[in-house]
């Protein structure tokens, strides 16, 4: 049996949704889970994903760890059939 998802995985808060799981997962497998706490919203859009906490040490923090979020952010949407597109991750 065929499940498409294709309706929901165009729905912009789903996608977000999936962002920021696999954000809060990549924190969480680096055992940087404390992290986690500052991050207020995880915004997905065509050409960016943007990680809001308002903390630029947390920011930093983050930044330091952009590549393990990326490939984390990139497995998430290839197993839910989102297109790979280039996002830049960008940390407010």
């Amino acid at each position: 049996m065929y499940l498409n998802l294709k309706s929901h995985t165009s729905n912009p808060t789903i996608v977000s949704s999936l962002a920021w799981n696999a954000v809060r997962d990549s924190l969480e497998k680096l055992g940087k889970w404390e992290l986690v706490h500052y991050i207020e919203s995880v915004k997905v859009t065509n050409t960016r994903i943007t990680i809001k906490t308002g903390k630029p040490i947390v920011n930093m923090e983050l930044s330091n760890h952009k590549e393990a979020i990326q490939k984390r952010i990139d497995e998430g949407f290839q197993t839910f059939g989102i297109p790979k597109t280039e996002r830049k991750i960008v940390f407010i």
